[in-house]
């Protein structure tokens, strides 16, 4: 069996034993087709441009179109990313599951977005096919980047964005992605599939803002069984906010599902990120 088979084999052995617990939980039944909350968090960054004090980013993860998500339900996600009428709308990966036939999914369901897109790649989009969901990504006028940056004009001043490739393949080169960007101006938004990318960031000793994805958020959020599940591909950050040095971290819960076709105590979330400008301590 191969490094990835093992992997997904302990992986969904954990998530299966957590379901079996689910499946005696009151409200079990609708685990698996919530509709996606609308979460808001608010970072207060030090030096962030005063044009950008208030800017709004709404961030999609883990998609996973195809038989793992409901075209519907990704509609929805689309609908409340508008909603929010964001500044920038950022997508930070897996936007398959396991099959090349599902990356027409994302030529004909993930359009529609009304604000700038800027994506990166997941480890399902890495095993799947890259080139060909890059390619569907940019087809909507979506901007890819796989460790590089680029410079946004938003609300009339310029936002560094970096886009770090995938940790759990080994595509992630954080130094190649920083690479020729300004020191000693405002920190970039990074966007990074997954979550440990943060402590290569943190190395760096600059600060930065980091929004990810890739844990579901545990996706069957169980004690004991979910921290195991999440052993199993070495994640020791689950959801929500974190400081990893510099680094304010967010881990986004995503949209879809990975294994099993369940959501536990972790539903489908859409973020609203708010820039707040501080002065440096």
């Amino acid at each position: 069996m191969s490094a990835h088979g093992r992997r997904q084999f302990l992986k969904n052995a954990a998530l299966a034993g957590a379901a079996g617990v689910a499946g005696a939980l009151p409200g079990a039944a609708e685990a698996a087709v919530q509709p996606p909350r609308a979460e808001r968090v608010t970072f207060e960054i030090p030096d962030l441009d005063p044009a950008h004090d208030g800017l709004r980013i709404a961030q999609l993860s883990d998609l996973h179109l195809g038989p793992k998500a409901e075209p519907s339900l990704v509609r929805e996600a689309i609908e409340q990313a508008n909603a929010f009428q964001p500044d920038l709308v950022v997508l930070t990966g897996d936007y398959v599951c396991h099959r090349e036939t599902d990356v027409p999914h994302v030529r004909d369901h993930l359009g529609g977005l009304g604000a700038p897109v800027l994506a990166t790649l997941g480890n399902h989009d890495v095993w799947v096919d890259p080139g060909g969901i890059t390619a569907a990504l940019r087809e909507h006028g979506y901007e890819v980047i796989e460790n590089g940056w680029t410079t946004l004009r938003l609300r009339g001043a310029p936002l560094a964005v970096v886009g770090v490739g995938d940790h759990m393949t080994g595509h992630d080169d954080v130094l190649a992605a920083t690479r020729g960007l300004p020191s000693g101006g405002p920190p970039p938004l990074v966007l990074a599939h997954g979550p440990r990318t943060a402590d290569k960031l943190a190395a760096l000793e600059r600060p930065a803002l980091c929004l990810s994805g890739h844990t579901h958020g545990g996706q069957i959020n169980l004690p004991i069984l979910t921290p195991l599940a999440l052993a199993t591909i070495r994640e020791r950050y689950q959801r929500g906010h974190y400081r990893v040095g510099g680094v304010h971290l967010y881990v986004n819960r995503g949209i879809g599902t990975s294994g099993l076709r369940l959501r536990f105590n972790s539903p489908p979330e859409v973020t609203l990120a708010t820039l707040r400008r501080t002065e440096p301590a």
